[in-house]
C-alpha cells in the first residue's frame, strides 16, 4: 500500500513577519534602485557625431612630415578591399584635423594623430584584381582595369558594339562585368 506523505510546514507567527519584512525590503530596494544617482547622471554625455570615428583626436594635433596615412578602399562591385600606406603630401604637412578632413573629403577618417592617420572609403567599382568588360561613350565594348583605385583605365577596345547584345547583357555591360583575367573576359565575349 502506497501512502503519500504529506509535509506540513509550520509557520510561526514571528517568522511570518520576518518573511513579509524581507519581501517589502526587496520591493523597496528595487524601487529605490530605479532612481537615478544624484548629479552623476545629470552630466552631459558627449556622443560621437555620425560618420565620425570614436578615436579621432582633433585638438592640437598637426600632421608630421613622416606621418603614415593608411587608406583602405572597399570595392562594392566585387567586395574586395585594398589598403595602401602613404606619407602626407606637402600641402597638408603641419595641417590639423579639419584641414586634413577637407583635403580628403571623400574619405572617412577613423583615427588621427600627428604620426598616424587611418581612413577608409567605399568605391562603386571593381578592385585592381579584376579585368572589366564594359562600354565607352560610343557604345564600343572595352576591357578596363582599375589602376588608380577610384577610376578605370581602358586596356583594350573590341570591334563590337553594345547594340549587338540582348537587353539584359546591355545592362550588365553598362555597369561593367568583372573577370579574374583578360582571358576569361575575352572567352565570355566570344561566347556572347
Amino acid at each position: 500500500m502506497n501512502r503519500k506523505r504529506r509535509v506540513h510546514f509550520a509557520v510561526r507567527p514571528g517568522s511570518m513577519i520576518g518573511m513579509i519584512m524581507a519581501v517589502l525590503c526587496a520591493c523597496f530596494g528595487i524601487i529605490f534602485s530605479e532612481k537615478k544617482l544624484p548629479e552623476v547622471m545629470d552630466m552631459p554625455i558627449s556622443l560621437p557625431t555620425p560618420g565620425r570615428a570614436m578615436h579621432v583626436s582633433e585638438t592640437g594635433n598637426v600632421l608630421l612630415s613622416d606621418c603614415e596615412i593608411i587608406q583602405t578602399m572597399g570595392f562594392l562591385r566585387c567586395g574586395h578591399s585594398v589598403t595602401r600606406r602613404i606619407h602626407p603630401p606637402k600641402d597638408i604637412t603641419g595641417a590639423d584635423f579639419s584641414a586634413v578632413q577637407q583635403y580628403y573629403d571623400l574619405w572617412q577618417i577613423e583615427s588621427f594623430s600627428p604620426s598616424h592617420v587611418k581612413m577608409s572609403r567605399e568605391i562603386s567599382l571593381y578592385c585592381p584584381m579584376h579585368s572589366v568588360l564594359g562600354t565607352n561613350e560610343a557604345g564600343e565594348i572595352v576591357l578596363s582595369k582599375n589602376y588608380y583605385g577610384d577610376g578605370m583605365a581602358v586596356e583594350r577596345m573590341y570591334s563590337r558594339n553594345i547594340a549587338e547584345f540582348d537587353e539584359e547583357t546591355q545592362e550588365a555591360l553598362a555597369l561593367g562585368i568583372g573577370f579574374d583575367s583578360r582571358e576569361e573576359a575575352e572567352a565570355w565575349l566570344a561566347a556572347h
